[in-house]
């Protein structure tokens, strides 16, 4: 404790007032005494019995984020993981820049948003992902990374005919100073074109547009996969002739007898996927997104669905496509890595 506070704490302790303790405090220290704020202070906590010692470091900094403030702050997160700086500083009597350092520096805490995620998934979900990823990625390496191009992926998509722009697409130059573009609030249409779309790690295979008023239940799937075989032979006949393997979700209408007695017939090879996991299917996390947001903005109809669908699929490479196939590698390492949870962005 500096001699000044003992000093004043010792007059407290005393039973001296405020005013007598400013007066001799005045009169043994002169400018240099302590502010009346600081008086007041001693004087509470000897009140309240609390240590009146100031706690200051060599440099002469006073020391709030000692261990035992620290472990109240933890203690106060650990309470409520929601709590803001302000309202931490407001029942500590601290600055929000203390609360900010304690947080960050010392507890080594972030503050993050809750994301949205397909499921909640559970341990046994999440060990199921785990297996299915590391039963590919040994598919993988027991052929070379080369064997992603003797892989088809295949699912459908409901498409809006109208879906807003996003705020990234509605950003225009203009000199500073000006306000900014201004547009009213537009949602997506309830009218909806369904695509089933297949492809591999070099492009577009074959895109199928149901048909308004068409159920997609396991007898179109078979229908699809007919018309799909004839244009894969065509467009990818080296591939074709070779082995190769086919991939999609675990959806209803795919895992429905008829449709996995078919493939069986062909002896077609089908990768399992686990369920609940878009992150790990190239078109949930690249091809539907993509066309999907190329297509924002856009007013479609029945007629010209097609046409703007075929030109958004224009925009992406063979080189978009094959990167997306060596994302779906990584994402399943990812996977693995990090015990079957979902995966983000690689």
């Amino acid at each position: 404790m500096s001699p000044i506070r003992d000093f004043v704490a010792t007059l407290a302790r005393a039973g001296q007032d405020f005013k007598s303790i400013e007066e001799m405090v005045k009169a043994a220290y002169g400018n240099k005494g302590l502010k009346k704020t600081q008086i007041y202070e001693i004087i509470k906590k000897v009140k309240e019995g609390k240590t009146t010692v100031d706690q200051r470091t060599l440099n002469g900094k006073r020391r709030v984020r000692n261990p035992a403030f620290v472990a109240d702050i933890a203690a106060d997160v650990e309470k409520n993981r929601r709590v803001t700086v302000r309202k931490l500083a407001l029942a500590h009597g601290v600055s929000n820049r203390t609360i900010h350092s304690t947080l960050h520096k010392d507890l080594n805490l972030a503050k993050k948003s809750a994301r949205w995620v397909p499921k909640l998934l559970t341990e046994a979900m999440k060990m199921d992902r785990v297996r299915t990823s590391e039963a590919f990625l040994a598919m993988v390496r027991r052929r070379s990374k080369a064997i992603l191009g003797n892989i088809v992926t295949m699912d459908e998509s409901a498409v809006s005919f109208h879906t807003p722009e996003t705020k990234q697409q509605s950003k225009q130059w203009l000199k500073k100073g000006l306000p900014g573009p201004i547009k009213a609030k537009v949602h997506a249409t309830r009218s909806k074109q369904m695509v089933l779309a297949f492809f591999d790690n070099k492009g577009l295979i074959y895109t199928n547009f149901v048909p308004r008023g068409t159920t997609v239940n396991a007898n179109y799937i078979l229908e699809v996969l007919g018309k799909f075989m004839k244009i894969f032979k065509q467009k990818r006949p080296i591939t074709a002739a070779v082995e190769w393997f086919f991939h999609w979700d675990n959806a209803p209408v795919h895992t429905a007898a008829v449709v996995t007695d078919w493939l069986a017939a062909r002896h077609i090879q089908v990768l399992e996927h686990p369920p609940y996991s878009p992150d790990l299917a190239p078109a949930d996390f690249f091809l539907f997104p993509r066309v999907k947001r190329e297509l924002a903005g856009l007013t479609l109809t029945q007629q010209t669905f097609k046409k703007e669908w075929e030109g958004a699929v224009r925009s992406l490479t063979a080189a978009d496509f094959a990167e997306a196939f060596r994302q779906w590698y990584q994402r399943c390492e990812k996977c693995v890595a990090i015990g079957g949870s979902f995966v983000e962005k690689t």
